[in-house]
């Protein structure tokens, strides 16, 4: 029982150390398992100061139109928006926290303040408690940048457009930033007296609502340096004493928007699933989207589409070259081009028809048949094609332009078989389709030992009379029927037997003789032979066919051999008498 818990206590203490060893040495996974890279915004925007200092009626405007385009794009949990009261001091620097929480190195960190600015103690911008309750509310360039000290991201964005923003420049612009900012340290927007605060960033939203124009080198990304490109000039060219001024401490182009556009090259048949865009179907071309830079997407296209009207869609390639129809992509232009394809249906219910087929539209498909078909009972003569194409020749071609049907037409030919055992037939052979046709058949024929007469016809006509007619609409068959008589002949030497004669088919004969003949010298009946073998007199026979019998005898002597033996007896009686009487006179 100890060692049993000596080895339960070791077991507990090597699992103790296991978890501190992992716990304390082990490096932690982060916490997000995204690897996408994401965006965060603090947007804030004050106008309603107690007292009003220079214009400032656009400034809560400006954070709500950049949450406006960028919410939808960045996610709505991704951006704060801090109107008027909402951005006081504590605010402010609190949303600055969270962006230090959330954002990732990958991520994109974007700050806004459209407001009122100093040149006071290095620059500085009032939230919305520092000009209503203690001027110890502003937050200084310096107090700025300490803020942003804990924020992980490698790209950063600043807009500042207050009075004296370039102030910001010196303790904001390290590495890895880009800064916006509405004027010089030493200008202000009273000065200008046309560009008061707010309307910097009007032009900055003027740019992102214009991403095509904006779009400088049509990378169909928008970066920061690309929008203060589009914006600056505009809002420089009010007044030459106050300039929007640009920092740029980032490498390359921080991008801020990705788009997406995708067309076809033709249209797909309405109801067809045109795109899949990360599992969502659209039946119609969507408008162009906005993204978060650098996410992965995956796009599909359907690879045929055929909704069965014999005009199909089959898919070639995109506009760069790409051939499978699903592909991964972060932003661009890319087109589905599709190959529209007609049906060509050739019909024939003879000739090995050739040339059915799906054809490019606007090509020209060749067709043809065999132009002549002979079987053992019909013949088929080609005489032109009907439907989308019309002509006489075996061999054609149609312009493919939209789904074609073209059918072979025939004219026919049709044999009419007459059979019959006996008679003389008139009117079989090659009849055209639809021709109407005479036959007959001799109705009487007699053989020295049968008769046949006619009684009608079968198969594919029927009827009574041996002289008939009938339309030609397939190859038919006609046989003449007959019924027959035949002649039973019976041969005898002696007697004269009964039953010869003529009987129809199938009939029973009854045929006899006399079985005994002569008198002397005797025949007696000794059996038939020939088509009925019997050994009685009387007998009887199936006639199927012309029958011949015959009577056979054997010779009888026994009534002469008496009759001799009588003769001699009275003979030596007579001989004996008459010399008994000679001796006696």
């Amino acid at each position: 029982m100890k060692k049993l818990a000596s080895k339960i206590s070791i077991a507990v203490f090597l699992a103790l150390a296991l978890f501190i060893v992992t716990t304390l040495v082990l490096p932690v996974a982060s916490a997000r398992a995204d690897s996408s890279p994401e965006c965060w915004a603090v947007l804030v925007g004050v106008s309603d100061y107690k007292y009003p200092i220079g214009d400032l009626d656009y400034c809560d405007d400006d954070a709500r139109e950049l949450s406006n385009i960028l919410s939808p794009v960045w996610g709505s949990s991704h951006v704060r928006t801090l109107i008027d009261s909402q951005a006081s001091k504590a605010n402010i620097l609190d949303a600055i926290d969270w962006l230090a929480d959330n954002a990732g190195p990958e991520d994109t960190v974007l700050f806004s303040f459209s407001g009122h600015g100093s040149d006071y103690q290095n620059g500085y911008f009032c939230p919305y408690d520092s000009l209503t309750y203690s001027w110890d509310n502003d937050i200084s360039s310096p107090e700025l940048a300490d803020a942003f000290l804990p924020i992980d991201a490698g790209k950063v964005v600043i807009i500042l457009d207050i009075c004296h923003a370039g102030e910001f420049q010196d303790n904001m612009g390290t590495a890895g930033r880009v800064i916006l900012m509405a004027c010089r340290s030493y200008e202000t927007s009273q000065e200008s007296g046309f560009l008061g605060n707010g309307v910097y960033t009007y032009y900055l939203l003027q740019a992102m609502d214009n991403f095509e124009d904006a779009d400088a080198n049509n990378d169909y990304e928008l970066s920061a340096e690309e929008i203060a490109e589009y914006a600056n000039p505009l809002a420089n060219i009010w007044n030459s004493g106050q300039h929007a001024v640009l920092y740029d401490g980032y490498y390359g182009e921080l991008a801020l928007l990705a788009r997406f556009v995708f067309t076809l090259n033709v249209a797909l048949p309405f109801g067809t699933t045109v795109l899949t865009l990360d599992g969502e179907e659209y039946t119609l071309i969507p408008s162009p989207m906005l993204w978060v830079p650098g996410v992965s997407h995956t796009i599909t296209v359907p690879q045929l589409v055929d909704p069965g009207t014999g005009t199909r869609y089959v898919f070639t390639q995109w506009d760069d070259g790409y051939v499978m129809v699903t592909r991964v992509i972060t932003h661009g232009a890319y087109t589905a081009n599709y190959d529209k394809e007609h049906f060509l249906d050739v019909i024939s219910a003879f000739g090995d028809p050739q040339g059915s087929g799906w054809y490019l539209h606007g090509l020209s498909a060749d067709f043809s048949v065999t132009d002549y078909i002979e079987l053992p009972d019909t013949r088929h003569y080609f005489t032109g094609w009907s439907g989308d194409y019309t002509g006489t020749a075996s061999s054609a071609s149609i312009y493919m332009n939209a789904p074609q049907t073209v059918t072979a037409n025939w004219r026919h030919e049709y044999l009419l078989t007459l059979n019959s055992a006996y008679g003389t037939l008139a009117g079989a052979g090659w009849y055209e389709e639809g021709e109407q046709v005479d036959f007959s058949v001799t109705d009487y024929v007699e053989f020295p030992d049968a008769k046949h007469y006619f009684t009608g016809w079968s198969g594919d006509y029927i009827g009574t009379s041996p002289m008939a007619s009938l339309t030609m609409s397939e190859p038919n068959v006609v046989d003449a029927n007959w019924r027959h008589e035949y002649l039973l002949t019976i041969d005898s030497e002696y007697g004269d037997p009964e039953g010869a004669g003529w009987y129809d088919e199938g009939q029973t004969a009854a045929v006899s003789v006399e079985p005994v003949q002569g008198f002397l010298v005797r025949h007696i009946f000794d059996g038939w032979s020939g088509d009925l073998t019997d050994d009685d007199a009387d007998s009887s026979i199936v006639i199927n066919s012309p029958k011949v019998v015959t009577a056979n005898w054997r010779a009888d002597f026994v009534q002469l051999y008496i009759l001799i033996g009588g003769v001699v007896v009275v003979a030596v009686i007579v001989t004996i008498i008459v010399r008994i009487r000679r001796r006696a006179g």
